[in-house]
Parts: C-alpha cells; sequence; structure tokens
C-alpha cells in the first residue's frame, strides 16, 4: 500500500469566485507585512554595491550576458535593476520592465489553478486517471500528489532534452512531452522529486475537467484577478517572450567544456510548448514580484503555515533540511517561492513569509539553471537582511558568505 500525502480540503467549500477573491486580496495571513509595490525608498549605497558585484559574479558564473535583479525589503528599500548586457557585445544593459520566460514559478501557477477549482471541476484528492484515462498507471496517485511533487513521477526534461535543443521550433503535444517520463517508471512516493511531468500531468487534467485551455485558465483565475498585466502562457507556435523580450541564451555543454570562450547561442525565441504547465509562462520583474510576495501573504506565516504548505518535504534527503518543496513551491526556510530554468534563462522568485522581504533573479543564460539563479537569490537577499539601520532581528538559515559559495558551487564558466 502506497504512502499518501493527501491535503486537507480546507478550500473546498469555497467556490472558485471566492478563491479568486482570496488570492486577488491577500487575505489568509501576513496582512501586517507590506507589500514590496509600497517600498518606494532606494536601498543603502553600500547594500547595492554588495548586490551588483553578486549579480556580475553570478551571470560570469551562468555564461552571462545580463541579468535583471529586484530586492525589495521593508525594513531598507528597494533596488531594481539591470546588469551586465542584454546579448553579448551589445553594451546595451537589460531594461526592468523587459518580459521573460519565467521558468518554473509557472508551477506554483498551475497549483494555484488546483486550489481554485477544489469543490468545483475537480477535487484535490482526486485520482490523476479519473481525467486521464491514459495513465491508469496513476490510480492511487491524486492530483495533490502532482501539485506537492509526491507522485513518484521521473522527469521527462533528461529524455527529451536532446530534442528540445536540437529543433527549438518544435511544438510539442503535452502527452508526448510527458510520455518520456511516464515511460521511466515509477519512483518513490514518500519523497519530492523534481518532475516535470507532474505539472504536464496536471495541467491536462485541469483542462480536461474544465473543458476550458490553459491559457483561459490562468488568465480567470490568476492574472486577471491578480492585475497580472504582462504575465500570459504563450500560444504553440515559436515565439519570443513578448513584445519587449530580454534575450534569451543558452551555453551549451561543450562551451562550458572549453571554458566558456565561446559565445552562448540565442535561444530567445522558442516554441513555449516544451514548458507548458511546467515553466511555460512569460512574465516581467514586477510581475513575478507581485505575484510572488500576494503568494507569501497567502501562506500566513513560518508558525503556522496555511494548509497548502503546512506538509512540504526535503528537496534533498542528504542536503539542507530547511530547503523544502510543497504545494507547487519551495521553502528556503521561511522565504517560499520558486526556482528554475526553460531555454534562455534561469530564474528565481522568493518572498519571506515573516518580513515581506522578496527578491526576484533573472539570468538571461539557461546554462546555471535553478541552482545558479537560486543561490544568487539567497546571496541577496543575506545582503537585504542587514542592511540599513532598522534591520530586522530574524535571521535566515543561510549567511551571505554561505551563499556566495553556492554561487560557486552552481557554477558553469570560471568566476573569481
Amino acid at each position: 500500500m502506497r504512502s499518501t500525502h493527501r491535503r486537507g480540503r480546507v478550500l473546498g467549500a469555497l467556490s472558485s469566485f471566492a478563491i479568486a477573491a482570496l488570492l486577488l486580496a491577500g487575505c489568509t495571513g501576513g496582512d501586517s507585512v507590506p507589500s514590496p509595490d509600497r517600498i518606494s525608498n532606494p536601498m543603502p549605497d553600500d547594500a547595492v554595491e554588495q548586490m551588483q558585484a553578486a549579480t556580475e559574479r553570478a551571470i560570469a558564473a551562468g555564461g552571462g550576458p545580463g541579468a535583471i535583479v529586484g530586492v525589495w525589503a521593508p525594513w531598507a528599500g528597494e533596488w531594481e535593476a539591470g546588469i551586465g548586457e542584454t546579448e553579448p557585445g551589445s553594451g546595451t544593459a537589460p531594461s526592468t520592465d523587459m518580459t521573460f520566460r519565467a521558468a518554473t514559478v509557472t508551477r506554483s501557477m498551475t497549483c494555484d489553478l488546483l486550489y481554485a477549482m477544489d469543490g468545483g471541476p475537480v477535487n484535490l484528492d482526486d485520482a490523476v486517471s479519473t481525467y486521464l484515462q491514459s495513465v491508469p498507471q496513476l490510480t492511487d496517485v491524486t492530483l495533490v500528489d502532482l501539485c506537492n511533487g509526491v507522485a513518484g513521477l521521473r522527469s521527462s526534461r533528461d529524455p527529451n532534452w536532446n530534442f528540445v535543443i536540437g529543433n527549438t521550433d518544435r511544438v510539442w503535444d503535452p502527452r508526448e512531452y510527458a510520455a518520456a517520463g511516464l515511460g521511466a517508471g515509477l519512483g518513490s512516493t514518500d519523497s519530492w522529486a523534481d518532475s516535470d511531468t507532474s505539472f504536464f500531468l496536471l495541467g491536462l487534467a485541469l483542462q480536461n475537467a474544465s473543458h476550458s485551455s490553459l491559457p483561459e485558465l490562468y488568465n480567470e483565475y490568476i492574472f486577471d484577478p491578480q492585475g497580472l498585466g504582462d504575465t500570459y502562457l504563450p500560444s504553440d507556435a515559436p515565439s519570443t517572450a513578448g513584445s519587449n523580450p530580454l534575450p534569451g541564451f543558452y551555453s551549451s555543454s561543450q562551451v562550458q567544456q572549453s571554458g566558456c570562450t565561446e559565445a552562448p547561442a540565442d535561444v530567445t525565441e522558442i516554441s513555449a510548448s516544451y514548458g507548458y504547465a511546467d515553466s511555460g509562462v512569460v512574465s516581467s520583474v514586477t510581475d513575478v514580484r507581485d505575484y510572488m510576495s500576494r503568494q507569501a501573504r497567502n501562506a500566513g506565516n513560518s508558525d503556522d503555515l496555511a494548509p497548502r504548505w503546512a506538509e512540504t518535504f526535503p528537496v534533498s534527503s542528504d542536503g539542507e533540511q530547511w530547503v523544502r518543496a510543497g504545494g507547487g513551491n519551495r521553502l528556503n526556510g521561511s522565504m517560499l517561492g520558486q526556482q528554475g530554468d526553460i531555454l534562455g534563462y534561469s530564474v528565481a522568485a522568493y518572498s519571506d513569509v515573516d518580513t515581506g522581504l522578496t527578491v526576484v533573479v533573472v539570468l538571461n543564460n539557461s546554462a546555471g539553471g535553478g541552482n545558479l539563479a537560486g543561490a544568487l537569490a539567497r546571496e541577496l537577499s543575506a545582503i537585504a537582511m542587514e542592511a540599513g539601520e532598522e534591520a530586522p532581528e530574524t535571521t535566515l538559515p543561510w549567511t551571505i558568505d554561505q551563499a556566495h559559495e553556492a554561487v560557486a558551487s552552481a557554477a558553469k564558466c570560471p568566476i573569481d
């Protein structure tokens, strides 16, 4: 008999409309924490100097060419900047209003859909096979198991990677893409797995249950209610990440092995179909900031997390136990968010459920992935926690130096 990780049906009695209003209002906890869009005073100069140096180092570690970053600390101010170059040799710094592919922030949004639709078209504890008859092996796996990453499903990324990188214009049917992970067999359901297959299947199940497309569902339940004007799921046709895109690049393994002396490949225009409900959404720094800070406020506080995040799982059995996952998010201590990559972009976005500190990192080279973007986000967070004269007494479970070392560990290209 498999172990189960059933989420309590606390939200089941609420209508979809009520939950959409709840997400918009941010009224489930953390109301005393100011939203970052209300922070307008600049970060202290010494903190900015540290943050800029850290970002430049991470850009080099990931093969460049640039980044858009933002840090909002209620006690110290805000810093939002485009660092490096939009493309190699351009001499033009990224603009902070450029859009990009938000990578696995999409996972959080797909789980938002599940919880918004719970008690209506679907129930959290419904079997996946109820909505996807082609996967009878998942009769004992529930929709919320997919969201929590405990469905025992392997990743589809590795077996599909050569096809993705070999033809970035290819339009993937979600079932075709997810078949690679399903074909690898089931793993343990007692631990968290970084599986894009889970989110592909969750997106398909929600579409089938609602008889609506995934873009329509995102718009109805998340983007429109929350006023995320730059955020959308693109069509399957090859395209850039919006009309004012931050160009995206990828330093291949061959480029990495040669010390990153060659320029990365331009992968700005791709089919987002290989990201779908896992990593396909396009957004901007301010939209991701507003979305993730609202998510953290909805989550309550570290002493009393809302049911969606009350049960989380270690990302690694032998790694730091304060790095956990569940509910479509990651929790680094008290900082809730996501980190990951999609071809062209490495992204991390976190907001502290206790203090309101919010950090968004976008590197426009996907070689470093979520590990590099996440390490930089932690370094920027640790710097912000010590900035200003009214820094909070609370501490993070890592130091500036430890995060600085994590950036080096995640580096794909030589750094000092």
